[in-house]
């Protein structure tokens, strides 16, 4: 029932700040609040999101106590390790709460950082017609297309770009840092502590010396959101770049198994688990339990 709520909980986690890649005309721009919308980011992530979903629920379409499944026995594997780690580093009664979350956050990185060994090639569905010069199935600026509206300029359809690792773009670590770390991490720290006792963090070790603290510990906060950031990103966009290298200078012909199988799926996995575990420490940071409390709330229930 477990593996079931956490592919339920699988989010489109889409809408990540940026510019259109180089290399193929600039879709129509996707504005909310005067920020710009990265076409490319949007759409990996979108795949992304949805292929793992599908992959969720295709190892969990028939479970059983009895006689499981490898599928089953694989999902269940990854929901049990986070739900010990939540327990171990959250507590007992608050971490199994922040389970699909993390979980889900593990699954969406790995499949992202996975998109790589699919090396499928940029395509535009529908818009005006166009003679393709360079064969990338992309309108580039210069190609002659059918004006059918008559306005001079080439209306492209959707455009889905070639396949790679949307961590490979900073506002997608960025985004997710800040909904992980800021958001729920800070936000649990509001509700559990309440807005006083959560400024009060800034000012420890409190008096004189805490006032002069203030300005270091809100600088630590934001270091949080900056190293784990940039963490996933430079190691992922690190990666790409040496894969890219290493292709151009062999023209394509030959990519070392190895090294792609390092940098696409050992490095991918290692990088994504890295980051749902820094992510749970910041939570726990914010929202571990109390063990004083908690001990006594249960030795009061078991008075009662």
């Amino acid at each position: 029932m477990r593996s079931r709520r956490l592919a339920a909980a699988l989010p489109p986690l889409l809408l990540c700040c940026g510019t259109a890649p180089a290399g193929m005309e600039d879709p129509p721009p996707l504005e909310f609040l005067g920020l710009g919308f990265n076409h490319a980011t949007i759409v990996h992530c979108a795949i992304a999101a949805a292929a793992m979903y599908l992959l969720v629920r295709l190892l969990t379409l028939r479970l059983s106590r009895e006689r499981p499944q490898r599928g089953q026995v694989l999902v269940e594997l990854i929901v049990d390790t986070f739900l010990g780690l939540t327990k171990s580093t959250i507590g007992p009664k608050r971490g199994p709460k922040y389970l699909p979350f993390l979980g889900t956050l593990f699954l969406f990185l790995w499949g992202c950082n996975m998109m790589s060994l699919f090396p499928l090639p940029g395509a535009q569905l529908g818009g005006e017609q166009f003679t393709d010069y360079n064969a990338n199935s992309i309108y580039d600026p210069g190609e002659p297309f059918i004006d059918r509206n008559g306005d001079g300029v080439h209306t492209p359809g959707f455009q889905i770009p070639k396949f790679e690792e949307p961590t490979t773009d900073l506002t997608l670590p960025a985004t997710l840092a800040i909904i992980f770390v800021l958001v729920l991490g800070h936000g649990s720290g509001i509700r559990f502590h309440g807005i006083r006792g959560y400024l009060k963090e800034y000012f420890s070790p409190g008096g004189i010396i805490g006032i002069g603290m203030f300005p270091l510990n809100v600088v630590g906060k934001i270091a949080e959101l900056i190293s784990l950031s940039f963490r996933i990103f430079g190691n992922i966009f690190g990666g790409a770049i040496i894969m890219s290298v290493v292709s151009g200078l062999l023209h394509y012909f030959v990519v070392p198994i190895g090294m792609y199988g390092y940098f696409s799926v050992f490095a991918g996995t290692i990088q994504a688990f890295v980051f749902t575990m820094l992510a749970t420490t910041y939570i726990s940071m914010e929202a571990a339990e109390e063990v004083g409390e908690e001990e006594a709330k249960d030795m009061h229930g078991e008075a009662a």
